[in-house]
């Protein structure tokens, strides 16, 4: 057996998948759900996902997701994503501290990618600044890529391509 993709999702792409159950962000989740994909999540990123999930803002812009409607999609998340307890920081980011704890997540638990559509994150595969040459050197396998480019490199690798 294959063994599966290990992923990192970030807050955007939580709320997309909530928010939205026909775009690309909820078809990244429901890679998860199907266990194509081995998604992890943490205590701490929870606790962030709740927290947006509630704000009145968020919930004015996006008025489908009712009290009921969130807690279903964290509980479904919490059986869906592996939970990492211990997560040291290995990794610090400048630019967007809040960022750190889906680094330093998807470095503990060895994932081969972070889901995000957050410029700071992105800009680690491609910035020229020293921190995202640090990251790209340190941490060589990970790959941070955006839903739609994620959703195309697991359909290439369910393909049998490369």
């Amino acid at each position: 057996m294959q063994t599966k993709i290990g992923t990192v999702f970030d807050c955007i792409v939580f709320l997309q998948a909530a928010a939205r159950k026909s775009g690309p962000s909820a078809a990244c989740l429901s890679l998860a759900e199907n266990e194509f994909i081995r998604l992890y999540i943490s205590k701490e990123i929870l606790t962030e996902l709740a927290e947006v999930l509630h704000r009145p803002e968020i919930r004015s812009r996006f008025p489908e997701l009712t009290d009921e409607i969130v807690e279903e999609f964290l509980d479904q998340l919490r059986s869906t994503a592996e939970t990492i307890k211990h997560i040291p920081k290995r990794f610090s980011y400048q630019r967007d501290v809040d960022d750190e704890p889906y680094i330093n997540l998807a470095v503990e638990a060895k994932a081969d990618y972070i889901v995000s559509r957050d410029k700071d994150l992105l800009d680690l595969m491609t910035g020229r600044t020293d921190e995202c040459k640090e990251f790209r050197r340190r941490f060589r396998p990970l790959k941070v890529i955006d839903p739609i480019k994620f959703l195309k490199e697991i359909e290439k690798v369910q393909s049998g391509g490369e």
